[in-house]
């Protein structure tokens, strides 16, 4: 063996070795943040999970909080290629039994301040290329449904029926497959509640990241596209999916 094959040879060895001790500490890193996250879990009297499915690395949490049973996901997916498209992507759910007292979904998309017009122009217009622009963005909003709450509450919400109900909530957009009942939910008592807490510093509805919120029938449910980075930021999301349980005249817990 030349000298030169020599050097390229202990220079991929080399490589392979650092490669392989990489992925040794990143193995334990990962260990031994589950064992923590089931630690502070289990001091809170919820359950902790983790798995693999579709790509995505999936930790789960359950438990019971004031009476509302819950079930909490984050999910991390890092693709593969070198595509900007194909960077890392993330979930945060949040999905409490609860009956709101309504028949059709209701969603309130979190925007930042200020951005809560976006889309109107669209929306009100009547001509071919606007008709175009609606049916694509009726596409997206409802795999926007899918990818931010899970294929099962997906299923449940027509994106293409929904109707934007005006309010006075600012950094979120309400969408209801019935107008009217959105209208009344919102007076009742819910637009009040999103109001609130958006004003709170110590609630997640209040960041500029805030998550969407879905009132199904039997759940509300709270999302965002980003992990949870710790235990604190989950209970964030479990004291504001309680909260707006309160919101709701006729709610009660499934």
């Amino acid at each position: 063996m030349t000298f030169e094959a020599a050097l390229i040879l202990a220079f991929f060895i080399l490589v392979a070795t650092v490669v392989a001790v990489g992925a040794i500490f990143g193995s334990r890193k990962e260990a031994a943040r589950q064992e923590e996250m089931k630690a502070a879990a289990s001091a809170r009297g919820w359950k902790f999970e983790t798995r693999s499915e579709h790509g995505y690395r999936i930790n789960r949490w359950t438990g019971t909080t004031e009476g509302v049973s819950w079930e909490a996901e984050s999910l991390s997916r890092a693709a593969g290629g070198h595509n900007r498209r194909e960077r890392r992507s993330h979930v945060a759910r949040w999905h409490g039994a609860w009956s709101p007292g309504i028949n059709g979904a209701i969603v309130a998309m979190g925007l930042p301040k200020g951005k809560e017009e976006l889309g109107t122009t669209i929306a009100a217009g009547d001509g071919f290329f606007a008709k175009l622009a609606q049916k694509a963005a009726g596409f997206a909003f409802d795999k926007a449904i899918d990818i931010y709450f899970g294929e099962a509450p997906g299923k449940e919400v027509d994106a293409g029926t929904m109707h934007r109900v005006e309010t006075k909530t600012p950094g979120f957009v309400v969408m209801a497959a019935d107008k009217d009942e959105g209208a009344r939910i919102l007076s009742q008592g819910l637009e009040k509640a999103i109001v609130d807490a958006s004003n709170d510093k110590a609630s997640v509805l209040s960041n500029d990241d805030r998550p969407w919120i879905l009132l199904r029938p039997t759940a509300i449910s709270l999302a965002r596209m980003e992990k949870y980075r710790d235990i604190n930021e989950l209970e964030g999301f479990v004291r504001a999916g309680v909260g707006l349980t309160r919101a709701f005249k006729f709610g009660r817990a499934v």
